[in-house]
């Protein structure tokens, strides 16, 4: 039988997987179409490289969510020393808001939730 912690861990980890899901299905979609463009602003030195000739879907969602967690984390002093160069050249090319914004609430929040799920679904077996 399980107790209040298991189903309400179970309950946490489920809610995030439902959100990731649900935030996948757009950002595979606008991954296609963005890479492009956000290859051009944030695809410079260690985020770039022979990586950007590939294009497909795998490759473009993975991309776009590590642009995405390096400017959500870029104020933290870890990717500051890590990506130094890197965020130096990103402010000067002045990558559009609206791609930013992108990158961070679409890519960055659904890489979290997905890590999320699988540390609660973790916890949930390490209890068990």
């Amino acid at each position: 039988m399980p107790t209040n912690i298991e189903f309400t861990i179970a309950a946490i980890g489920a809610a995030c997987m439902l959100a990731a899901c649900v935030l996948m299905i757009p950002a595979a979609i606008i991954s296609l179409f963005k890479i492009i463009e956000a290859d051009r602003y944030f695809g410079v030195g260690r985020l770039g490289g022979e990586r950007l000739a590939l294009k497909g879907l795998p490759f473009s969602l993975g991309r776009m969510a590590q642009y995405g967690l390096v400017l959500m984390f870029s104020n933290t002093s870890f990717i500051q020393k890590r990506y130094a160069t890197e965020l130096e050249k990103i402010a000067a090319s002045s990558p559009p808001k609206n791609l930013t914004r992108l990158l961070i609430w679409l890519y960055g929040t659904w890489f979290l939730l997905g890590v999320a799920t699988f540390l609660f679904g973790s916890l949930l077996l390490a209890m068990s």
